[in-house]
């Protein structure tokens, strides 16, 4: 820490300098002052931790100089010293943000006792900031998991969502004695007003700082993730030994009504049904169920929705959707066509088209062209098939074509991927 010495009379401020065993404190500068204005340019152009001051100085006193610098620089700590052992000026001290308060004729050793109890002080406030920065810092990291996760999970890519999952629960290891995180949809099904003003950061911003102040004696920690339709996905960080189901339900009923009587929008929540306390869960499954639930509320029902409401038509088109995406995956040298699939489930194209896009989160074509694009970047990385075999494997006959998509898809041409990842 860093120390600047005020005192009108400079005999004394020598005196301090060098009558105080520097070496045996944690301090690396120290700086010094003989009035209110010399201080405020020591602070003003150096970085100083602790202000030890006389209070009675003319000009300018030392309550009013720690009054002015604890507004510049709100971490300052500042000690006092004064003749006078009046409680008054104690207590204005105090009142000023004063971390101790010291009698003149000044004793050395008793400036050295106050400085190492309010060295503890920084260094305690400092590995809260330092705490702080932290977990900010995994919160910004983890939104950038979460949305690879949704993204996987919306393509099908079960295996990868999951993976990505584990990984996501290991980062609050550290913080968490034992953390459930609780996954939970958010669908805007209806907006109160013609004009809308609610940007996806403002609704997420609103969703996570309610949920966090919920679940404060939870530690609570929100991250949410935004897809088009005015969905969100919010994953709820929790300490598991501090909730329960009942604790759980009794907040989201509070949520939903926040929301629904104070907001410019109205809700349909559908939350897990059970927590994620371990890292084994089936991410893909709960995310399966919940995109289900939403696309099963064909009336824009509002409200807390828990149950599976399926009629058998409708877990029949659920199949449909699986189905495709198998087909999908067996027939990539092919040239696949909505028609054709949509035909091969034995639906209507265009209820096709938006049933693939609701459960999978990508539309039909967009699907399909990762599928392709996925196998091409594995046949390049693990054989030492031809790039124009690779492209007639995947349905493509012009090797152009193939070549402009898959640079599209990676920044790569295939060369350049194959040079990088060929083992």
């Amino acid at each position: 820490m860093n120390v600047l010495l005020v005192d009108d009379q400079k005999a004394i401020v020598d005196s301090l300098k060098n009558g105080i065993h520097w070496d045996n404190l944690p301090v690396g500068q120290v700086y010094t002052a003989c009035s209110a204005k010399e201080a405020k340019l020591v602070l003003m152009n150096f970085v100083v931790d602790v202000l030890i001051s006389d209070i009675e100085m003319p000009e300018e006193d030392g309550l009013s100089l720690c009054g002015w610098a604890k507004d510049k620089f709100p971490g300052l700590e500042c000690i006092f010293l004064t003749s006078h052992a009046e409680f008054a000026y104690a207590r204005e001290a105090i009142k000023m943000g004063g971390f101790d308060y010291i009698l003149q004729p000044v004793r050395y050793e008793e400036v050295e006792k106050v400085l190492l109890k309010v060295w503890d002080k920084i260094r305690n406030n400092r590995r809260i900031l330092q705490i702080m920065d932290s977990q900010k810092a995994v919160m910004e990291q983890s939104n950038h998991i979460l949305e690879t996760m949704i993204a996987k999970a919306s393509l099908g890519k079960s295996e990868d969502a999951n993976q990505i999952y584990r990984h996501f629960h290991e980062i609050f290891r550290s913080e968490y004695e034992n953390c459930s995180i609780r996954l939970t949809l958010i669908h805007i099904v209806k907006w109160k007003k013609i004009t809308n003003i609610w940007s996806e950061k403002l609704v997420s911003l609103v969703f996570g700082n309610v949920l966090e102040e919920l679940f404060f004696e939870q530690k609570g920690k929100a991250g949410i993730v935004c897809q088009p339709e005015d969905k969100y996905w919010i994953f709820l960080v929790v300490e598991n030994r501090k909730i329960n189901e009942d604790i759980w339900n009794n907040y989201l009923k509070t949520f939903y009504t926040f929301i629904d009587e104070n907001m410019d929008f109205s809700i349909a929540l559908y939350p897990d049904d059970m927590a994620a306390s371990s890292p084994d869960k089936n991410f893909y499954d709960a995310y399966r169920k919940l995109t289900g639930r939403l696309l099963h509320n064909t009336e824009k029902k509002r409200g807390i929705l828990l149950e599976d409401t399926q009629t058998e038509k409708e877990t029949a088109d659920d199949n449909s959707i699986d189905l495709a995406i198998r087909f999908v995956k067996k027939n990539l040298n092919k040239n696949i066509s909505r028609t054709e699939v949509a035909e091969y489930v034995h639906l209507n194209e265009e209820y096709f088209s938006r049933l693939f896009r609701q459960q999978t989160g990508a539309t039909f074509k967009d699907f399909v062209l990762s599928e392709k694009m996925n196998e091409a970047k594995t046949l390049l990385a693990h054989s030492r098939l031809s790039i124009g075999i690779i492209a007639s494997k995947i349905g493509y006959d012009n090797f152009s074509h193939f070549s402009k998509m898959f640079k599209k898809m990676t920044n790569q041409t295939p060369q350049e991927y194959r040079k990088e990842y060929q083992k």
